[in-house]
């Protein structure tokens, strides 16, 4: 018990060494009141740790988190289902197939068109050579 505590307190002023080290490597910007929330939020929370797991509300924290977690994915699923369902709907890929095909047949029409015009004759012709003397 009281290892677990003296590594909370250490996690403490590491996380609060770090703060510290990037509130001063940070130039004089408005976004400084920004991380000094959000690293308060978290400094809370690292607080509360110890009285959460000694009220035994850590794991019933975790699975609220996990819930919404869950949640916030199944609705993602959910709404790219729809979206995808929508897009069916139309006859997008329905129509890609066609043009697909369409252009498969004028190819096929214009190769045959092509091997039509392209009936080259060839002659033969003799060539002959006359003989020099030397």
């Amino acid at each position: 018990m009281f290892q677990y505590f003296y590594e909370w307190a250490q996690n403490l002023a590491y996380y609060m060494v770090l703060v510290t080290v990037l509130l001063h490597a940070l130039p004089d910007s408005g976004y400084k009141k920004y991380i000094r929330f959000f690293t308060g939020m978290v400094l809370i929370l690292m607080i509360v740790t110890p009285i959460f797991r000694i009220f035994g509300m850590d794991s019933q924290i975790v699975n609220f988190y996990k819930s919404r977690e869950y949640e916030a994915k199944l609705k993602e699923i959910e709404e790219a289902t729809g979206y995808l369902k929508e897009t069916d709907s139309l006859g997008i890929l329905n129509e890609a197939q066609q043009s697909t095909q369409e252009g498969e047949d004028r190819k096929r029409q214009d190769h045959t068109k092509e091997e039509k015009d392209n009936n080259i004759k060839v002659e033969e012709i003799q060539v002959e050579r006359e003989k020099k003397a030397d």
